[in-house]
């Protein structure tokens, strides 16, 4: 049901299961990984390690499934055009489907090259080829996953995903201890779990959409309609979700980009610096998939207001769910501050490795303040589905990037590299705000 005003307690219902929901998206990756470490060889982590990257550089290439999904669906949901709402979904799991299809053609090269650039040693590259050409067969899964993700956010269901992700993960991590640990299937068995794991979940998930779309569907009868599935290659349609697709494709490419040359940059300083600016990078994600929240809930409810043409909740959506992510982002900031020591010791039990990250500390301290904007910018633009700003924005601010990220740590070391990621998460968030008074007038 669509509510006509928007509560902090109405965004924090939305926000908080996105929350679990983003942090639990990464541990597949991380249990294949942490089952792997406990073999005697350090080769199958290894492998496993750099399988599970290699497939997330695809998978998150296509995390714009999720994003497009939301903002399409939110507008429908929020216009009560129950017919769209539907179609939203069915759209984006037709170009999962295709992606994965292309995707499958082209493992072969893409593994080649993949393993090329990474240079692993051939008992690893052997073993991580073994994880690969298992895994990828989830791909029509996962990209489907990420879909259905979207949809249940557009139509304002964020429990429903946390649940379905949380059973993912039950059902990964005893089957993964099973197979490689008792059943010593080694690599196999890593790659087979996700596979099982993921599958599972495209299952439920779609049986649990399937359900909300003959809800949707039905009228005062009792009768189901499902005529709508006669429009899905509405042109018009099609090359709308393409379009926001596209721009969300080469906005999420850059932010890879930016973070990889990050990373690049670091391993060219020292391995301490590198490892201390990897446990650094890796609590960033943290912050950011809390962050994203805030982000998610905001699509859906911007998404709603532009769909029913109803200022006064655009208006709302907007500067409420604004400060309370800004309240989040000073409380994130200030737990981070006082619990480094304790958050570095779960880190890392390596000394020097503390000591240098607690050095560029303060760094990740200021990152939900400088973020909060671009994170929040983001989740507009995604729900008044005005991704071309998003997409332009962006180059403009990975160019800055780039200038800031060459020459800056030529002055100023370590330093120089946190001061150039700073520097691209505000540059995001002021040229995406710059634009917000031409893009806001979608509402007539």
């Amino acid at each position: 049901m669509i509510k006509s005003e928007v509560s902090y307690r109405r965004i924090w219902s939305l926000a908080w299961p996105i929350i679990l929901t983003n942090i639990t998206i990464p541990l597949i990756g991380a249990t294949n990984v942490a089952v792997m470490g406990r073999l005697p060889s350090p080769i199958y982590i290894g492998a496993v390690s750099l399988g599970v990257l290699v497939l997330q550089c695809i998978y998150w290439s296509f995390a714009f499934l999720r994003k497009g999904t939301t903002g399409i669906t939110a507008q429908a949901y929020g216009a009560k055009n129950t017919p769209e709402v539907c179609l939203a979904l069915v759209r984006s799991l037709m170009i999962a489907f295709v992606l994965s299809v292309l995707v499958l053609i082209l493992q072969v090269p893409i593994c080649n090259l993949a393993f090329k650039i990474l240079q692993a040693s051939p008992e690893v590259e052997r073993q991580a080829e073994i994880f690969f050409y298992i895994r990828i067969w989830a791909t029509f899964p996962t990209l489907a996953n990420y879909a259905m993700l979207g949809w249940f956010y557009g139509i304002q269901k964020p429990k429903k995903a946390l649940w379905l992700r949380t059973l993912m993960n039950l059902v990964n991590i005893p089957l993964a201890i099973y197979l490689v640990l008792v059943l010593d299937t080694k690599t196999e068995g890593a790659a087979w779990s996700a596979l099982i794991s993921q599958i599972f979940v495209f299952v439920l998930s779609a049986v649990v959409a399937y359900t909300e779309i003959k809800k949707l569907n039905t009228n005062a009868h009792g009768i189901h309609n499902f005529d709508f599935i006669q429009e899905v290659f509405n042109k018009e349609k099609l090359v709308r979700i393409f379009k926001v697709n596209r721009d969300i494709f080469i906005r999420t490419v850059l932010v890879y980009l930016a973070f990889s040359w990050f990373t690049a940059s670091s391993a060219r300083t020292s391995d301490l610096v590198l490892a201390a600016n990897t446990i650094l990078i890796n609590l960033f994600w943290f912050i950011s998939y809390a962050l994203d929240g805030f982000s998610n809930a905001t699509e859906a409810l911007v998404g709603e207001a532009v769909g029913a043409q109803n200022q006064k909740l655009f208006d709302e959506a907007i500067s409420k769910s604004v400060k309370f992510s800004l309240v989040f982002a000073l409380l994130l900031s200030l737990s981070f501050y006082f619990g480094k020591e304790l958050i570095l010791a779960a880190m890392t039990t390596h000394r020097e490795i503390q000591k240098i990250a607690l050095d560029y500390f303060l760094w990740l301290v200021f990152i939900p303040i400088t973020g909060i904007w671009c994170f929040q910018a983001d989740g507009i633009f995604v729900g008044m589905t005005k991704t071309s700003y998003m997409r332009n924005n962006m180059i403009i601010s990975f160019a800055v990037y780039a200038i800031a990220i060459v020459f800056l740590p030529k002055f100023f070391a370590n330093n120089g590299l946190w001061m150039a990621l700073h520097i691209f998460m505000i540059m995001r968030g002021l040229t995406l705000w710059r634009d917000f008074g031409k893009a806001k007038n979608i509402i007539k």
